[in-house]
Parts: C-alpha cells; structure tokens; sequence
C-alpha cells in the first residue's frame, strides 16, 4: 500500500474514517470526498487535511468532482465507495421518492463515480475498486425492501463492471457487512427496529463488526497480493446469515 494514491468517498462516518485511518498507516496517500459538511470532531488530523467536502450524492455533480477537483490527484491505484443511505420502512411508506433517493444515494451515486473515474487519466490499469454493500442484499428482511434493492442492484453494477474493466486489470469487488458496532447508535435504527425484527442484532453470533474490520478488508483487496479477485461479494457478518 506504501505511496498508493487512495480515493475515497464516504461521509462523516466510523467506517470511512476507519478505512481512511488504516490506508494511511498502510502507507497510501488519501483523497477523501466527502459527502458531509458538518465537522466530525473524531477524525485523526492525519487525514483532516485530505478531505474534500463535495455533494457527490448529486448526480449531476459528479463530472465537475472529477474534471475540476480530482483531476489534480489523479492517476488513483485504488477507489473506495463508503457512501450511500439506509432507511426502514414498511411496505405501505415506500413511496417513489423514499426509493428513488434510497437508489440514487446507494447505487446511482457509485455508477456514476465508477464511469467518470473509467475515463483516461483517473484510474491507472491494474487498480482497484472496492464498494460497500450489506447483508441485506442477500437476506430477506422486514421493511428494508428499498434498502436491500439498493444494495442488491449495487452488487450486480459491482459484477458488470468487473467483467467490463478486466481488460485493463481493473478489479472491482463488493463487502456485504452485517450489524457494526458504530451502527448501534444511529438514530433511524433505534428508532425504528421495531418496524423490522426487534431480535435482528442478536443474530449476528460473534457480535458487531468494528469498523477496523471493516477497514482491514478494504485494504486487503486494494493490495497487490489479490490480483485475481474481481467480481466478488465478500461476506463479513459475525455469523448474521447462518
């Protein structure tokens, strides 16, 4: 990982800032996007001075991120998609608009970063791209029908463009992480887990995930020991879908 230039895009968040945290002790050099302005006290000053604040999660934007803002620290050996949204809803509150912003935040956002970052001069040949998913994409659970879509279409994105960008040894692989101990917190799951299964977190029978986890996965399938993995969804749950 040692002077490997890292994009990232993520949000004032444990995960991403995890991954940004483990990369950079890795030795890589970090651009985040971030799709927050507001300050995260936590954040190590090692990245602070890393971070463009950009509304990435607009898709019409994304092509002035990379032509005007990103151009400048290109060529990138690696890219990492730690955004997107979650939501519990029930069938009968899944209306248009609580969809179309659940897709736009969690896979159209990604398509668009990875079509403008294909283009000539973002991505070197034999780089890799790696997204976050969830095990809601493979696992059937109560009013999460538009979260779970979401991260299943990102998946099958996540497939395609492996199969398109192998011919420059671009690799490109998911993680479908299951509950983080960060999660436990957020405020849409305290208060409404009971629109979903109130036992869901006791499911996971080796505990949350930490987001170093999370982080040291990351790192693994940027590094050049994995050469061969592209296509892949890599399941790391604590046990969530025995």
């Amino acid at each position: 990982m040692e002077n490997k230039k890292i994009l990232i895009f993520g949000s004032n968040s444990a995960i991403p800032y995890s991954i940004a945290e483990k990369l950079k002790i890795n030795g890589a050099n970090i651009i985040f996007v971030s799709n927050e302005y507001t300050e995260n006290a936590g954040i190590s000053q090692n990245i602070k001075n890393e971070i463009i604040h950009f509304s990435y999660q607009v898709i019409e934007n994304i092509s002035e991120l990379f032509n005007e803002h990103l151009i400048k620290f290109s060529p990138f050996d690696g890219l990492v998609f730690a955004g997107g949204i979650g939501g519990v809803r029930p069938i009968k509150l899944n209306q248009p608009n609580f969809v179309m912003d659940m897709f736009s935040a969690n896979v159209f956002s990604f398509m668009e970063i990875v079509r403008q970052a294909s283009k000539k001069g973002f991505l070197k040949d034999g780089s890799s791209i790696v997204a976050l998913s969830s095990v809601s994409s493979i696992k059937g659970l109560k009013s999460k029908s538009a979260y779970s879509a979401s991260k299943a279409a990102l998946e099958g994105a996540v497939r395609s463009f492996a199969a398109e960008l192998a011919v420059r040894k671009i690799r490109v692989n998911v993680i479908q992480k299951g509950w983080v101990s960060s999660d436990m917190n957020l405020d849409f799951i305290k208060d409404n887990v009971q629109l979903s299964e109130e036992d869901d977190f006791k499911k996971q029978v080796l505990g949350a995930i930490e987001p170093d986890e999370i982080a040291d996965l990351v790192s693994f399938l940027l590094g050049d020991n994995v050469k061969r993995i592209t296509g892949t969804s890599i399941l790391i749950d604590g046990g969530y879908t025995l």
